[in-house]
């Protein structure tokens, strides 16, 4: 750095103006696919969900088609569930066994003699036996399409574009037939809770049908005036989830005409606005989840969302959305190439990565804002009725990794529905530690949830696991971006739920140290085949059971709660089975050295201390940082596309800028579809969020803090979470902080894996722990300028190029520029 200078105010690099830009078009010469209706929710994937585009508010969703003869409109509502329960007493809700403590035993009595394979006195047989969940898990579901006939020709059409701003989140569609030109706008409003759409035509008339169409029981289906009003219900096991899709349709200058079969009909117009508003029964109260009045909800949001007006609406709409977007931008040196984005996708480029972080963060909003349920596995998209994987919400990575970038890339909005599950999961949770796992204190989540509040383990055993350490990484890090300490003491309950849950887990392995079992390394074997799976004391669990005592421990000091619990948890770290380095160098997967440099699975749970942890660096743990290496050059770069996503994230905090780009590049031009949705295969939104969060991390990090502030080099400054074993230096041992590790001021690590293929850029308005904001400028792989403002008051130190700054001091308001 060749200077600090302190600034009061809000310097920053200059954003450019909002407006039409092709950085950030998704465009298209021709429809999306139109098998959606054909497909009757029967197809698990069908071609529309890799070629139609996306909108969305958080809860309400639709993509469209473009279709010239016909347009389908897919309608989602987040929380529509089907084929699971609902509404029974507390402890039934969470679907737990109840489980004897003498059969307990004999379950870690399996594990304890390692008796592995597939049989029915296996590990995975005995925990299917005894702690596998007996009640169905259920799926996300479609709710509701729209299909407008237009009456045109494919064939006779012209001058065809459809696309998607962005920046603005209006779809768009264009074209023309004979002497006339036809234009179609969508979006989905945050503001005001609809999905609105504009037909127009120039030299030509409008003679539209528009029908609503579901694939769960139809219990209403009825068009009154300019009105369809369709009422269904989603089965549920003794019960139904009821909903309702309200359509209104004002014709500025035709005719519209209800028609029997609950259809509308527009004649004569050039000027057609529709407004849709759809609604379930559900409400996130354990264990009823009911009680939405879906019904009056609908008929307010459509009479107010046409009262305002469409262009007001719109108005406010991209108000909303731009906002957000320009909050932080990417801007790789490139010019537009003008290629249609599926023509784009083909060939890895400048241009395509630029959009498909930006478009990874417009998912973001568009799937997770204020509603009472996070993102699943589709986001919010889905067309079946058995989507891949009940579309659930998966605790091994996929539910987490959906929140990775709405800290880093400035969407701390989005993280509320992942904070409103995270309430439910803790309170029903309780039931299924103390039903199954005989404890107390806390709560337990397996591997698979839905919006019912289920938590008990997976139906086979293979898959037996425990999630809460994970799952509330996110809440302590949600506080460490923003510092609200309101916000912590309001989740710390949580938090200290998840830890107590663990105190009475943890339980001591023939050496004496402290491991979790039944688990499994997520998905991966080991020894006896691709099936042998469970196992004990795996190194993931045992990294994310420190960082989660790491957390609980800073919330009670800054909290000033729980003393005696904070120095239970102290006395239990060190006990912690240490992290290995094993016989091939690597960081031993499991607690056995079993690893094979040949397996290439696309989980790499034992590297979660370098990310999304904090405990593994290449600055702190060199030996660890080595080891890790090593893992990573076994696991080889290209996998399936969340495993991609997580990659460019690995690579980053190894500090290897071409390696995180050569995998983010494989992932933005192999692993998505022509709308660049990623891909599992099939359509897995993880990887859009895994990847985006990768960028983040190529461009700034901030996860190490200063706990020694007159040390001049990191390496000396920084917490250091693993300390080597004075019996085995191959082993390392979980270090368990003192009260002073809750003042110590983050690192902003500047540039830490810029890749030499960018050798050019800006970034603005990524975020660091601490609560800051950080605006990037760089030229020829060298650092031009940085500017830090404080979103509140802080401290900071600035690492860049091997040196490390003073501790910097800034009140909310003021900025430092960085040279």
């Amino acid at each position: 750095m060749k200077s600090i200078l302190t600034l009061i105010g809000m310097a920053c690099l200059s954003l450019p103006s909002p407006g039409a830009d092709e950085r950030f078009l998704l465009q298209y010469d021709s429809p999306a696919a139109a098998d959606l209706i054909k497909a009757k929710g029967k197809k698990k994937e069908p071609n529309f969900i890799k070629t139609a585009l996306p909108l969305g508010n958080g809860r309400l969703g639709a993509m469209f088609s473009g279709g010239i003869a016909e347009e389908h409109l897919m309608i989602n509502d987040i929380t529509l569930w089907a084929n699971t329960k609902r509404g029974q007493d507390e402890v039934a809700q969470s679907s737990a066994r109840r489980v004897d403590p003498a059969d307990f035993e004999k379950v870690r009595q399996a594990y304890r003699e390692q008796r592995m394979g597939t049989g029915s006195d296996s590990m995975e047989g005995i925990s299917t036996k005894y702690l596998a969940a007996k009640e169905p898990l259920g799926n996300y579901a479609p709710f509701a399409n729209v299909v407008v006939t237009t009456g045109h020709d494919l064939k006779s059409a012209k001058d065809y574009r459809r696309s998607l701003d962005i920046r603005s989140g209006l779809g768009r569609v264009s074209y023309s037939v004979g002497g006339g030109k036809f234009t179609r706008e969508y979006f989905c409003s945050f503001p005001h809770d609809v999905v609105a759409a504009r037909y127009t035509a120039d030299g030509a008339k409008l003679d539209l049908t528009i029908a609503a169409i579901t694939y769960h029981q139809v219990e209403k289906l009825e068009a009154t005036g300019n009105r369809i009003t369709l009422v269904g219900a989603a089965p549920l096991v003794g019960d139904k989830m009821e909903f309702m899709q309200l359509i209104q349709v004002d014709a500025v200058d035709g005719e519209v005409t209800a028609q029997r079969d609950g259809s509308l009909k527009v004649s004569g117009a050039t000027d057609v606005r529709i407004y849709l508003a759809g609604y379930t029964d559900y409400l996130p109260d354990y264990p009823a989840f009911n009680g939405r009045d879906f019904r009056g909800d609908c008929g307010k949001a459509v009479t107010a969302a046409a009262k305002l007006g469409y262009d007001a609406l719109k108005q406010a709409h991209v108000a909303d959305v731009s906002g957000l977007m320009e909050r932080c931008r990417l801007e790789l040196d490139f010019k537009p190439s003008g290629k249609t984005t599926d023509q784009l996708v083909k060939q890895a480029s400048l241009e395509l990565e630029n959009l498909y972080f930006h478009y990874s963060r417009y998912l973001q909003i568009s799937c997770s804002r204020e509603a009472p349920v996070p993102s699943n596995l589709q986001g919010l998209w889905n067309a079946s009725l058995k989507p891949a994987w009940n579309c659930d919400y998966h605790t091994d990575i996929n539910l987490t990794m959906n929140y990775w970038m709405v800290e880093t890339a400035n969407l701390p909005e989005s993280f509320s529905p992942y904070l409103e599950y995270m309430r439910v999961v803790a309170e029903s949770g309780r039931h299924t530690a103390r039903e199954t796992f005989g404890i107390d204190k806390g709560w337990s989540m397996g591997l698979n949830g839905n919006v019912f509040g289920f938590t008990a383990q997976n139906e086979h055993g293979r898959r037996a696991q425990q999630s809460g350490h994970w799952l509330a990484q996110h809440l302590f890090e949600h506080y460490a971006f923003g510092g609200d300490r309101e916000y912590l003491a309001d989740v710390y309950p949580i938090l200290k739920g998840a830890a107590e849950f663990f105190v009475g887990f943890l339980a001591p392995w023939k050496d004496g140290s402290l491991v979790v079992y039944p688990t499994w390394s997520p998905e991966n074997n080991y020894l006896k085949g691709k099936l042998n799976k469970q196992c004990y004391g795996a190194a993931w669990d045992q990294q994310l059971v420190l960082n989660l005592f790491t957390d609980c421990i800073e919330a009670s000091v800054i909290l000033d709660r729980d003393p005696e619990f904070r120095e239970t948890l102290r006395r239990i770290i060190p006990r912690l089975s240490p992290q290995k380095i094993g016989k091939h160098g690597q960081l031993q997967e499991w607690p056995e050295d079993w690893d094979d440099p040949k397996n290439k699975h696309r989980h790499i749970s034992h590297l979660i201390a370098l990310h999304p942890g904090r405990d593994i660096s290449p600055l702190t743990t060199r030996e660890l940082y080595e080891a890790a290496l090593v893992t990573m050059q076994h696991r080889g770069d290209e996998s399936t596309g969340w495993s991609t996503g997580w990659k460019t994230n690995f690579w980053a905090r190894l500090h290897n800028g071409d390696r995180a780009h050569k995998i983010y590049r494989f992932l933005t031009s192999k692993r998505a579809y022509a709308n660049l949705f990623d891909f599992h295969p099939p359509f897995q939104i993880d990887g859009n969020f895994g990847g985006a969060a990768g960028v983040c991390e190529m461009l700034l990090q901030s996860h190490l803090r200063s706990v020694h502030p007159d040390a001049k080099t990191i390496g000396e400054a920084a917490f250091v979470a693993y300390e080597k074993s004075p019996e085995n230096p191959k082993h390392f041992v979980a270090v368990a902080p003192d009260d002073s590790l809750a003042e110590a001021p983050y690192i902003l690590h500047l540039l830490p894996a810029l890749p030499s293929g960018w050798s050019s850029g800006k970034v603005y308005g990524l975020r660091a722990r601490g609560g800051f904001e950080v605006d990037i400028a760089w030229d020829k792989g060298r650092l031009v300028q940085a500017n830090i403002r404080a979103t509140r008051d802080g401290r900071f130190r600035v690492y860049h190029d091997g040196k490390l700054s003073e501790t910097i001091t800034l009140k909310k308001g003021e900025s430092k520029v960085c040279k």
